[in-house]
């Protein structure tokens, strides 16, 4: 079989993304082919190039401009701050050590022509998961596949646009990459219904990538021994939202469990400082989903932090990360993984009864039918799409 080209996310420090590129790869390679990661990093310049032109063309919107300024505030405190510079350079390094024993990559491309030159050596070209057809995203046409030439077979796996609604403007581009593509799968409903609505074109929604695999086959990338001994608390928030935090420390105070917090993965917020009792920074994608997996209790914002403490069992309390009425809002993930795999109670605001919410059960039998079945159905269409 040939070489299947993955546009995914290497670039950014970040567990989810880092964990569904990983299982993208994983996934293909276990249906006989080999992959090789496009190295687009000689090319990030245009990219972020045509993404400031999209931002600077969306300065009236509020949210747009709420969110240039968290962003340039996080960029400000990486020097301004220096402990948080010091902890962001140790957790890069796990993320540097990490792609480069896990993936494989293409050579380096240094120019959009290169990197075409390099999609003709595949057999397809799949862009992975995650929030990679956010509005600048596909303004960057970047993981639109946009280089790849019409004469390659081109696949979206799992793909998301982060959001319930994309910019008018964007319509037009959008209609013109997807109908581009040859099979089209994505992550939420919201997404199914962004592409009925701009092509009215019928696609799948499929599980994650980081979904595809069992829990015995993680075990492949994490130590058995817990990276953190005794009871514990993991705390993953990306949005900054106090009534999180101190439904966290009641929590703590209803268990006696001790809160070990991993800290700006997204953007900095200072009252995170001094609100964990542990924050370690020398945590890769190995030791986060080692985290969850030995976690009393997981509490989290992020999508990827729900999917492992359901790979692993682990009981969770999810958080909405923006109001769902935000343009940025990413809610929609939340809401699809959580009504496909019955736990829609998991989700929470912060104000419940802390004593309640630990009462409350999970039937981990019936979650994990669930997983499997879905897991069964997103492995066909992908190697389906794959073979066709």
């Amino acid at each position: 079989m040939g070489v299947i080209g993955l546009t995914v996310v290497t670039y950014k420090d970040n567990f989810g993304s880092a964990l569904q590129t990983y299982a993208t790869q994983y996934a293909i390679r276990k249906l006989g082919y080999d992959t090789k990661v496009f190295d687009m990093s000689g090319i990030r310049r245009s990219i972020q190039m045509r993404k400031i032109c999209y931002y600077f063309s969306r300065l009236l919107s509020k949210d747009e401009r709420e969110y240039v300024i968290r962003n340039a505030l996080s960029k400000k405190a990486n020097w301004v701050e220096e402990s948080y510079s010091k902890n962001m350079r140790i957790r890069h390094e796990e993320y540097r050590k990490f792609y480069s024993n896990k993936l494989s990559f293409f050579p380096r491309a240094s120019s959009w022509k290169q990197l075409s030159e390099q999609s003709k050596e595949c057999e397809a070209v799949v862009v992975g998961s995650d929030q990679l057809w956010g509005a600048a995203n596909v303004a960057a046409k970047y993981f639109t596949l946009e280089f790849v030439p019409d004469t390659i077979k081109k696949i979206a796996y799992s793909t998301s646009f982060g959001t319930s609604v994309l910019p008018r403007q964007l319509h037009a581009h959008v209609k013109n990459f997807i109908n581009r593509i040859d099979h089209v799968s994505v992550r939420e409903t919201a997404g199914q219904n962004i592409i009925k609505e701009i092509t009215n074109r019928d696609v799948s929604v499929v599980c994650d990538p980081t979904m595809l695999l069992t829990a015995e086959e993680w075990m492949e990338i994490q130590d058995e021994k817990p990276f953190a001994e005794g009871d514990y608390i993991l705390c993953y928030l990306m949005g900054d939202n106090p009534e999180q935090r101190t439904f966290i420390k009641r929590l703590k105070e209803q268990t006696n469990y001790r809160i070990i917090g991993l800290l700006h993965g997204s953007t900095y917020i200072s009252s995170d400082e001094s609100f964990a009792d542990e924050s370690p920074y020398n945590v890769g994608p190995g030791e986060f989903i080692n985290l969850i997996r030995n976690a009393k209790y997981m509490c989290t914002d992020s999508f990827h932090g729900c999917v492992f403490s359901i790979l692993s069992n682990t009981p969770f309390f999810a958080f909405r990360r923006e109001r769902d009425s935000s343009k940025f809002s990413t809610n929609s993930r939340l809401y699809t993984l959580l009504s496909w795999t019955g736990l829609n109670d998991r989700i929470i605001t912060g104000d419940e009864d802390v004593g309640e919410c630990s009462l409350m059960d999970i039937d981990w039998a019936s979650v994990n039918e669930k997983v499997n079945e879905n897991r069964k159905a997103s492995f066909a269409y992908l190697e389906n799409a794959l073979s066709d």
